[in-house]
């Protein structure tokens, strides 16, 4: 029976690498129709990210609703997350300033609060949602949409100024399309809701504004007509990427660095197992990428691989709400019958 041989034939230096980024939508059914999160989701990752998105979404739910919700916090508790963006009742951000300060922005504290128990290194957001197709025709103040984005893209901001806390202008970009491709229709029969491609425009708007990057060239589940996704990527582009400044975008958390760790691993090799020693000198959360689609969580893992080539081996740690990576090429041969161990 053939061996494996491990060489690492170069080594490069520390530096700082992504960990799979966890994204929670905190919202309503402005967040959960068409599964926008999952939209998300494909959308991050054709575009080379390694991104897991998740919801706690319940139709017609304010902000003051989401905080009073047990499932809300349970959700919180689900995993570590990145990023969490909090989207309220569209008509509560359509309220003037005085009414917002008192019945949505303490409540948006709380969460804030209960998110960071949680999640001491989130990046949090404010998603702004959108005017109805002919407003609210209900209150003067809101009867027509350009009344209502209008007033809705205030309270978002007040509240952004608020609390300090950057905006995902997902309304901005809305109001774009609307004005620029009027052929394009984001709304749902219902003419407040969005349907699968105003899913996507605010999929496109995330992914901007947490990236920092175009989504132009992503892609969408099925669902999402590819007619227009160019252009509602372009869109988003445009609003976000030209106005960072304006959403506080540039304003994320930093996390200082009080020490940097000294990352190194190594292998050993026992017939077509690799048993990867981590000899990292600080405590953190370990992940590890093998290179072939593989990835684990233990601290010193053994992984099996299956063909012969040159892999790039990973080791990322989380400490401290900072990420270090350590990246060593590996290359397999199972035509080598003597073990090799490098460290």
């Amino acid at each position: 029976m053939n061996k494996l041989a491990l060489f690492f034939s170069l080594i490069t230096g520390l530096s700082f690498g992504q960990l799979p980024t966890n994204v929670l939508f905190i919202g309503n059914s402005f967040t959960h129709m068409n599964n926008m999160p999952k939209i998300f989701e494909h959308l991050a990752n054709s575009k080379g990210k390694n991104v897991y998105a998740d919801s706690i979404a319940v139709s017609g739910s304010t902000l003051k609703a989401h905080s009073e919700r047990p499932s809300t916090y349970l959700k919180m508790k689900t995993r570590k997350w990145d990023y969490v963006l909090i989207q309220g009742f569209s008509r509560e951000f359509a309220e003037d300033s005085s009414v917002i300060l008192k019945e949505s922005i303490p409540y948006a504290k709380i969460l804030i609060d209960s998110i960071l128990k949680t999640s001491p290194c989130a990046q949090i957001y404010f998603y702004m949602t959108w005017g109805y197709e002919k407003g609210y025709p209900e209150q003067e103040a809101n009867d027509t949409y350009p009344k209502m984005q209008q007033r809705i893209w205030n309270g978002y901001m007040m509240m952004s100024d608020t609390l300090h806390y950057p905006v995902i202008p997902v309304g901005a970009v809305w109001k774009n399309i609307r004005e620029m491709h009027p052929d394009i229709d984001l709304y749902f029969t219902d003419r407040y809701h969005p349907n699968a491609l105003g899913s996507f425009t605010a999929a496109c708007t995330a992914f901007a504004s947490i990236f920092k990057e175009s989504p132009v060239g992503g892609t969408a589940p099925k669902r999402v007509d590819s007619t227009y996704w160019k252009v509602i990527e372009q869109a988003a582009a445009n609003v976000v990427l030209k106005n960072l400044n304006l959403y506080k975008l540039n304003q994320t958390r930093v996390f200082d660095i009080k020490e940097t760790p000294v990352l190194d691993f190594r292998v050993r090799e026992t017939w077509l197992a690799a048993q990867f020693t981590n000899e990292t000198n600080d405590k953190g959360d370990y992940y590890w990428d093998f290179g072939d689609g593989v990835t684990s969580t233990k601290k010193n893992p053994k992984h099996y691989y299956k063909t012969s080539g040159t892999y790039t081996v990973t080791l990322h740690m989380k400490q401290n709400c900072n990420n270090f990576t350590l990246k060593k090429r590996v290359t397999v041969s199972n035509k080598v019958k003597r073990a090799n161990h490098t460290k």
